[in-house]
């Protein structure tokens, strides 16, 4: 039995009822709980209503602690039947109003990124926020994506590309949607003044230099492939 999925309620989950007709939910292992406990302030003082579930760390690679995305989500539709859920990654905050979401249509909605591939760019949905309403339709997909959670494919990767599995597996049988912009969870430092998820990544290993560490590394590519071809003709490799 995956004891994320028969887990209930907890008293270390943070918790509020605001009475909105929607839920914002996800999860924190014991490390994270600064980021959650900050998540759940923010979500507070925008009068949205939350359950962020308190789960123990799992062994291995941080990808298996995102596999745990789509039993968290069942059991908040056990938690909250009557609700639609977002799900979010604790690492984001919000800037405003997200209640236009609901006005997404489909059972699922997700981001639609792009990601390097061998052809050129592939798009991939996205977890960092998703809106599932509250339908049989979504707990079947649920329990398909759990289930390819629970595959032991190797290697382990992310909640991300299962999900991505569960969607190729389910076509013409459930309907999706693709988030706007301005609500799936741009990183901090390109969002504009329009976004209103924003996210700062927990894991990202240039944190200690804010919002610049990545523009710092791109940076410091661009002069190391000028002088490589100064020195020697070639292109860095």
């Amino acid at each position: 039995m995956d004891l994320d999925n028969a887990r209930s309620a907890d008293s270390s989950d943070i918790r509020h009822n605001a009475g909105t007709p929607f839920l914002v939910t996800g999860f924190f292992t014991p490390d994270y709980f600064p980021l959650a406990d900050g998540l759940g302030r923010n979500l507070a003082r925008h009068g949205i209503s939350h359950h962020l579930y308190a789960r123990e760390k799992r062994q291995g690679e941080w990808g298996r602690q995102t596999l745990r995305k789509p039993s968290i989500l069942q059991a908040a539709r056990r938690d909250h039947a009557g609700s639609a859920l977002i799900l979010m990654d604790v690492d984001c905050r919000l800037r405003g109003d997200i209640s236009p979401m609901l006005d997404t249509v489909g059972d699922i909605a997700f981001p639609l990124g792009q990601k390097a591939a061998k052809s050129g760019r592939a798009l991939m949905p996205g977890t960092r926020v998703l809106l599932v309403r509250p339908t049989p339709v979504a707990d079947t997909f649920l329990a398909l994506w759990n289930d390819k959670c629970r595959l032991d494919i190797q290697p382990v990767g992310t909640d991300e590309i299962r999900l991505q599995l569960a969607i190729e597996d389910s076509a013409g049988r459930f309907a999706f949607a693709v988030l706007p912009r301005k609500f799936v969870g741009i990183e901090l430092r390109k969002a504009t003044p329009d976004d209103v998820i924003v996210h700062d990544s927990a894991v990202d290993k240039t944190r200690f230099l804010g919002g610049y560490g990545k523009q710092l590394q791109q940076r410091f590519r661009v002069l190391r492939n000028s002088a490589h071809r100064l020195a020697t003709g070639r292109e860095y490799k």
